[in-house]
């Protein structure tokens, strides 16, 4: 494993630039007040349900699951589903470029690092995730998320942050954790405007359409320039065609947001299996993350993994620029903070170290 960054001193000033170690966070004030750091805690998942109300007394029921220590009090983790139709669990086979060896269910692995440090951490089923994506998930009415776009999952953000709020061991501070898709919809909540800090990981900087486009033009370009130095003429050719395809990807997407904003679609026309609504939704959305974030009250912090392969350096600069001071760098990590496949500790050791800094109190005097 590769050494990580440290974060930027203003961010990092309460809390030590992790190494390999495994410390353990204390996910508020910055030791125990003898300067020694608790050992990992003991911890239980419980299934939740979360019902959301939806409009004229329509709700969706999702399933929840809430990791946490089996004794103390600690603030709320709330880890929003991201892209796709993920479960509670927010199992990925791959970090959308290359396949993992097994597939990783990303939300609980950070649930139970974050609950070994004292977190609630709540995780849910995203509405859009039916049975045939999960047996977990449970098929929820979503005319809403197609009408109206991405926004209409808040809803489900502000129910699970409510039900949150209500468990005994709750100490009045929320954090919520969303990656990528996932940060416009949590900033439009109201649970956000009421958290303490919120996390984005792998955030999208600017309209979805043009991230796609440049990120999939970038991935050709690497790969031309390392077929370049290829010797083997049969690996030189299968990378000269692998790096045409992505070309060829990146002209019919620009071609299909194109014709959606030209309106050569049909209204019921479904791109990708979203509606045009959706994608409209989405990429207005997304248009406004900059001004999404500056108009949240709560403390930043903005993660993007070394190894993230899904935008272009152009993007992975605007990513910075989104909180400068509050921006983490994860080495060897990919689109989802995972290292060859896993959550490495070290990664889990930063990630928490920021957040003692973001949640201990100011110092006194």
């Amino acid at each position: 494993m590769m050494a990580r960054w440290c974060a930027v001193p203003a961010l990092l000033a309460l809390a030590a630039c992790p190494g390999t170690t495994s410390t353990v966070v204390r996910l508020g004030p910055p030791d125990d007040g003898g300067g020694t750091a608790p050992t990992a805690r003991a911890i239980v998942t419980e299934q939740r349900t979360i019902t959301v109300a939806i409009k004229d007394g329509v709700t969706a029921t999702l399933g929840a699951a809430l990791t946490r220590p089996t004794d103390g009090s600690g603030p709320a983790i709330l880890i929003v589903p991201g892209g796709g139709d993920v479960s509670r669990k927010g199992t990925r086979p791959g970090d959308g470029v290359d396949v993992y060896r097994a597939p990783v269910d990303v939300s609980t692995a950070w649930a139970d690092a974050l609950a070994r440090r004292g977190a609630l951490v709540l995780t849910w089923d995203k509405r859009t995730c039916g049975p045939n994506d999960d047996p977990l998930c449970t098929k929820n009415p979503q005319d809403d998320v197609d009408e109206h776009g991405p926004t209409a999952l808040a809803k489900d953000i502000d129910a699970a942050c409510a039900l949150v709020r209500q468990e005994p061991s709750f100490d009045g501070r929320v954090v919520v954790f969303a990656h990528g898709q996932a940060g416009q919809v949590a900033l439009s909540s109201t649970c956000a405007k009421d958290a303490a800090v919120v996390v984005l990981v792998a955030p999208i900087p600017r309209g979805i359409d043009e991230v796609i486009v440049a990120g999939i033009k970038d991935r050709a370009h690497r790969v031309e320039k390392v077929a370049s130095r290829e010797q083997d003429a049969a690996a030189k050719e299968a990378l000269l065609d692998k790096a045409g395809q992505l070309t060829n990807l990146a002209s019919t997407r620009a071609a299909e947001f194109a014709s959606m904003k030209a309106g050569r679609f049909a209204p019921t026309a479904r791109v990708g299996g979203a509606t045009l609504a959706f994608w409209k939704g989405w990429i207005e959305l997304t248009g406004k993350t900059a001004a999404l974030i500056d108009a949240a009250p709560a403390k930043k912090l903005v993660v993007l993994g070394a190894d993230d392969q899904q935008y272009g350096e152009k993007d992975r600069v605007r990513i910075k620029a989104l909180a400068p001071d509050a921006y983490l760098e994860v080495k060897g990590a990919d689109h989802h903070l995972l290292s060859n496949g896993r959550l490495a500790a070290e990664t889990v050791d930063l990630i928490g170290a920021a957040l003692d800094a973001a949640l201990a109190p100011p110092p006194t005097g």
